[in-house]
């Protein structure tokens, strides 16, 4: 389990797009990219946060451009396997 910052940024462009980072408390962050259809069941079933968690961060970067949710637990495992990993440099 990792704990971190869990950041939604709406892109415009075309389509509106989606990026969505994990920043890890310990250091490193985890990113990538969506359409508007696929955020929630992405977020809920391979990130694993809760759905109302889900679709309320949904929501919110939806209509006020970004969503940050501070303390979020996630699997580093489950993250590994659906998103980017990008290391910070020190």
């Amino acid at each position: 389990m990792t704990q971190g910052t869990l950041d939604i940024l709406r892109l415009e462009g075309a389509p509106v797009t989606f990026q969505i980072t994990f920043e890890r408390d310990a250091g490193g962050s985890f990113v990538s990219r969506l359409e508007p259809q696929e955020l929630v069941m992405f977020l809920h079933e391979e990130m694993r946060v809760e759905l109302p968690l889900a679709e309320n961060a949904a929501r919110r970067a939806d209509t006020e451009g970004r969503a940050r949710v501070v303390g979020l637990v996630l699997d580093e495992n489950d993250l590994h396997a659906v998103m980017d990993y990008l290391e910070e440099s020190a």
